[in-house]
Order: structure tokens, then sequence, then C-alpha cells
């Protein structure tokens, strides 16, 4: 994972290990070296999980239901704990996109996106296209996304670091990164090249013209929900 933010993997004990061998998750020549499954080629190189591992270690019970984690670059990466305050912007802009575009897109909370068989990041929103069968017979994919919104209360820098980034390089139109502590909401479009070409920030008060909400225009006072309850 190349990025300059430090980016904390879940660490599995012995017990837990033990446990994939029968369930042919990982090579029989893998190692556990301090909590990091390695493939055992002599450098010690972390295992890179696949989403079909991945999904199987949750089913096997290896992986909590209740875990915040999300599969990034082949990595099973934890993410930052919530507070009560993101968890209202997430109500609140649930509340408000599902109202904006019913019947016009599909809305998806804290899911996956499969970019690919090792990369499934797990967006705090994100707005699909219209499916016929409303993505029931395969995985929405990036490709799929209008919009993706990412609610950052400690977790700001990997938001923008390697989130951004990783939705820029796979041409989803528009990126929110929400900022509770600002507050603020960056809005980041036109990606280019593998970069958003486009961002700009706006604070209480002011308000921005959506493509991905065919041109609404948003305020950030009524998307958040303002005032925000107290830390």
């Amino acid at each position: 994972m190349d990025s300059a933010v430090a980016i904390q993997r879940r660490l599995f004990d012995h017990r837990e290990f033990q446990r994939m061998g029968p369930l042919l998750i990982v090579p029989e020549c893998a190692e556990l070296f301090d909590g990091v499954v390695t493939d055992k080629t002599g450098d010690g190189t972390p295992h890179c999980w696949t989403y079909e591992q991945y999904l199987e270690l949750a089913r096997a019970g290896i992986l909590g239901e209740d875990e915040r984690i999300e599969l990034v670059d082949g990595e099973i990466v934890l993410m930052s704990p919530v507070g009560h305050r993101h968890v209202y912007v997430v109500d609140e802009l649930t509340a408000r996109l599902g109202e904006w575009m019913a019947g016009r897109a599909i809305l998806r909370v804290q899911s996956p996106l499969v970019f690919s068989r090792v990369d499934a990041p797990q967006p705090d929103l994100v707005l699909l296209r219209m499916d016929a069968d409303r993505y029931r017979s395969r995985q929405a994919g990036p490709w799929d996304a209008l919009l993706v919104v990412e609610v950052a209360e400690s977790s700001l820098d990997t938001d923008r670091e390697v989130k951004g980034p990783k939705y820029a390089r796979a041409a989803i139109p528009e990126f929110w990164l929400v900022d509770v502590n600002g507050p603020s909401v960056t809005v980041c479009s036109a990606p280019v090249g593998g970069e958003y070409t486009q961002a700009a920030t706006y604070r209480p008060g002011e308000s921005w013209s959506s493509p991905a909400l065919e041109g609404r225009s948003v305020s950030v006072d009524e998307a958040l929900g303002l005032p925000l309850p107290p830390r």
C-alpha cells in the first residue's frame, strides 16, 4: 500500500491462524509473525488477501461481524473508531441523499465497494447508478458509483491521502470528504489521469452544485444537519 499515512493492519492470534489451515484460506507454507499472516518466501511478505478469502474469514467467524475493518490493496486494515458526531453526520447524509435521489440512484451505507479481487474499501456512503436487478446478481464496483462520501472524525488523513486518490484512480465522478471537526465538506470532482482536477472546501453557510445529484444545490448546513452535537 503506497501511502505516507500509517495504516494499521488487523492482527491475528495463534488460535485464529490455526483455524485458517483446515479451511484452506491460506497456503500451507504460511506463517504467523507478530500477528501478521505471511507467505513463507523468506522475506516475511504479508499475505495478500483476496476479497473471497476476506469473506471466508468472516463466514468462519475468524473476523467478527462487528469489527470495523476493510480490505484495502490486499490488506485487512482497521478503520478508525467512530464517535457520536460521526454517527450523527452519517445518519443526516443518509436521510438527505436518500430523499434527494429516491428512484434515481441506489444509496448504500458503510458497505464494501469491490474494486478488484484484492481491494474492497468501505465508504461511509455511496450512491450507485440504478441497476436492473439492484445489484442482486453481481457486486457493485467503482464504475457503478456516482458519488462516494467519507465522514472523518479521526480518519481525515487516511480518507484524504489513501481513499481520495483511490477513488480518483477509479474515475469515480465525485468524492465528498466531510470533516466533522471543521465542520466542512471538501468536494472533489472531474477525475483525469488518476487525479481529481477540481476540489473546493465548503463551510457552514456555503453551498455547491453537485453533478452527482443532477445539479442540485447542496448546503453544508442541510447536508450535515448543523449544528452538530457536542463531542
